[in-house]
C-alpha cells in the first residue's frame, strides 16, 4: 500500500500468430462492456476471458483470493510478486500446494460452466522486485497443468516494449474486488480507468515511481481497487480492437474510502523480460 503525500493509445500492439497457435491474444469472443459506468459494473461473462483467479488455503483451512492474474500462455500467468513475497516471508516459505488458479469462471463463491482448476508449478519473481517500494512488482506463475484454450479460457496480448501510453486514455480494470463498494464482489467486475498525469500521482503518493508505474483512476477516488483486485490487469485496446495489458494493479488506498488512484506496474517496461522468463521458462511468447 502507497504512503499518502498520481498517459489514447494509438500506437499499435504487435500481436501476431505463430504457426503453432490457433487462439489469437486479446480476443474475447464476447466483447467488453465499454459504456462507463460510475462505480464499475459487473462484467459480461466472458469477455475477460484471461482472468485468473488465485486462491490459497489459510492455516485455519478456508480458501481466500489472493489475488488476480493473467493468460499469457498455456503454461504462464502474469501477475504481481506481492502474493509471494513480502515483509517477513519469501516464495520459499510458501506451500504452493495450498495455491489454486481459477480460470474460465465468473463468479467467485459459485462453479462456473466453463471453470476449471490449475496448479502452480513454480513462481518467478522479478529479480529487481522490492518488497518495501514495491519496485518491479512482477511476477510469472508456470502452471504443471498445460491452460485449455476456448471461448472463456484465452490468452492477453503484451504491449510493445516501446508501446506510450497518453493522459486521458480509458482502460479497464476487471477483476473480483469490491471495486469501491458498488458492484457485485461474487462476480466478475468491471471499472474503467482514466489513466491520470504523473503529477497526480506524485501530490498523491510520495513513492510513487514514475520511471516503471502508471497512476490511473480519479482525483475524485470514486473508483477504486481493492486487496483482492491486485495483479487484475489494466486493459486497453488498440486501434485493432486488440486488448492488450497496460498495467498491473500493485498498489493504492483503502477500496472503500477510494479517494485516491491507483497504481499500475507499467508492463511494456517488463515486455522483454517476461519474454525472456518464458522462453527460459520452455514457454515461449507466442505471439
Amino acid at each position: 500500500m502507497k504512503s499518502l503525500l498520481l498517459l489514447a493509445l494509438p500506437a499499435v500492439v504487435l500481436c501476431q500468430l505463430s504457426p503453432q497457435t490457433s487462439v489469437p491474444c486479446g480476443t474475447p469472443v464476447v466483447q467488453p462492456i465499454t459504456k462507463r459506468i460510475v462505480g464499475g459494473r459487473e462484467a459480461a461473462q466472458g469477455s475477460w476471458p484471461w482472468m485468473v483467479m488465485i486462491v490459497a488455503l489459510t492455516n485455519d483451512l478456508h480458501w481466500i483470493v489472493e489475488g488476480s492474474g493473467s493468460i499469457l500462455g498455456t503454461h504462464v500467468i502474469l501477475t504481481t510478486a506481492q502474493h509471494f513475497e513480502g515483509p517477513g516471508f519469501s516464495v520459499f516459505d510458501l506451500d504452493l500446494r495450498h495455491w489454486q488458479l481459477y480460470l474460465g469462471n465468473h463468479h467467485m463463491n459459485a462453479r462456473d460452466q466453463h471453470q476449471k482448476v490449475y496448479h502452480i508449478r513454480k513462481v518467478i519473481i522479478h529479480p529487481g522486485y522490492n518488497v518495501t517500494s514495491l519496485k518491479d512488482d512482477i511476477a510469472l506463475i508456470i502452471t504443471q497443468e498445460p491452460i485449455e484454450y476456448n471461448d472463456h479460457t484465452r490468452p492477453a496480448c503484451l504491449p510493445d516494449v516501446f508501446h506510450r501510453y497518453h493522459v486521458g486514455d480509458i482502460c479497464y480494470l476487471p477483476g473480483w474486488g469490491s471495486t469501491l463498494s458498488t458492484g457485485d464482489n461474487e462476480v466478475l467486475n468491471q471499472v474503467d480507468m482514466p489513466i491520470l498525469d504523473d503529477g497526480v500521482c506524485r501530490r498523491q503518493f510520495r513513492d510513487f515511481l514514475s520511471d516503471t508505474e502508471i497512476c490511473a483512476g480519479y482525483e475524485t477516488g470514486i473508483k477504486e481497487f481493492c486487496p483482492s483486485d491486485l495483479g487484475s490487469p489494466l486493459m486497453c485496446k488498440d486501434g485493432n480492437g486488440i486488448w492488450y495489458i497496460q498495467g498491473l494493479a500493485s498498489s493504492g488506498v483503502d477500496c472503500h474510502i477510494a479517494r485516491y488512484p491507483g497504481v499500475y506496474e507499467d508492463v511494456s517496461l517488463y515486455s522483454d523480460w517476461i519474454k525472456q522468463t518464458m522462453a527460459t521458462s520452455g514457454y515461449p511468447y507466442e505471439y
